[in-house]
């Protein structure tokens, strides 16, 4: 078999391989090209031993909210 041929073969299999885990991503079976949501392992127990974790969840929320409004070019106008 040819070098070219068996180049497009492996290059085929692996798009194949790429579409199918955009699809099983798309039915929420994987997590391929996102991040998986994150887990707050000590929630409440934390909470209760240091009262200011829940500010900085929220700060933290607060500034994931914040930048994705920066990268989509919502917010202020001028900017």
């Amino acid at each position: 078999m040819d070098t070219a041929a068996i180049v497009a073969v492996v290059v085929a299999a692996l798009y194949g391989l790429h579409r199918l885990a955009l699809y099983a991503e798309s039915r929420g079976w994987i997590y391929y090209r996102t991040r998986p949501p994150r887990v707050r392992t000590l929630g409440i127990l934390e909470e209760l031993v240091d009262p200011s974790v829940e500010y900085r969840v929220e700060e933290q929320a607060a500034e994931a909210i914040r930048a994705d409004a920066d990268e989509s070019g919502e917010g202020a106008p001028g900017r």
